[in-house]
């Protein structure tokens, strides 16, 4: 598990409203503080906190920490706290004002919880029991309809390195009907999602501007893209496949791994 700990130098005189406020609070109860970082587009910031931060075994666990919610973008974040690629990234910060651990990209209940209790134990709190992961742990997180997906691919990058998996980059357009069709049909099939269990799913607009800068911007919608962590290519579908070709396509993507 990654370890961040990054010193922030805030003077008391500075604090004042907002996350500076939370962390005057910090050091003042000498309580821990969790801050989620979110941005303005962030489907998956919503997800987090509406099933992930919201699960009653992580309030459980997250009870003894103090909680604010920042902005990226926001003065408070450029000024208080180490820059991001990534949202959402949660920071657990000590009332030393020391960076214990930063989680960034979306994660469920059980993996979030694994995170705490690491925070939890270098703080030298006491760990909690909670749920095995085998413990039904649908119960964990309701997954929306479109749970497979991931919607950036910074948070994906970060999120496959931390699972060890793969990324398969969904390119489409909602004025294709091919593209509609290929994710409701070929991508729907169980086979599939089985056989991609162990790559992380972005699905990203035909023109999208963070897909352009990793040099993703297809002629063909849609397309695929298979790619390793350091987002070199495995392989790359253009066009609509049905579920028995697209599987060729799995096969020799994983056989580039």
């Amino acid at each position: 598990m990654k370890n961040f700990l990054l010193m922030l130098c805030i003077p008391a005189i500075l604090i004042s409203g907002g996350l500076k406020s939370s962390l005057l609070k910090s050091k003042r109860q000498n309580k821990p503080l969790m801050v989620l970082v979110t941005a303005e587009h962030c489907k998956y910031c919503s997800k987090m906190k509406r099933e992930t931060l919201s699960n009653s075994d992580v309030k459980r666990n997250v009870k003894d920490f103090l909680f604010t919610k920042v902005d990226k973008t926001s003065l408070d974040a450029q000024k208080f706290l180490p820059n991001t690629r990534y949202t959402p990234t949660v920071y657990f910060i000590s009332p030393k004002f020391t960076i214990v651990n930063s989680v960034k990209g979306y994660l469920n209940a059980y993996d979030f919880n694994m995170w705490v209790d690491d925070t939890r134990s270098k703080l030298g709190m006491p760990i909690l029991s909670h749920r095995t992961k085998t413990d039904n742990s649908s119960r964990y997180v309701q997954p929306e309809k479109d749970s497979v997906w991931m919607y950036d691919i910074a948070s994906a990058v970060d999120f496959a390195s931390q699972t060890g998996k793969q990324i398969m980059i969904f390119v489409g357009s909602n004025k294709s009907k091919w593209s509609k069709k290929m994710e409701k049909t070929t991508l729907n099939s169980n086979k599939i999602k089985s056989k991609l269990q162990d790559f992380v799913w972005v699905k990203l607009n035909h023109g999208d501007k963070e897909a352009k800068a990793y040099g993703i911007n297809p002629k063909y919608v849609p397309s695929v893209y298979f790619m390793r962590t350091d987002m070199s290519e495995l392989a790359v579908a253009k066009g609509y496949f049905k579920e028995k070709n697209f599987l060729k396509w799995v096969k020799y993507a994983k056989s580039k791994i």
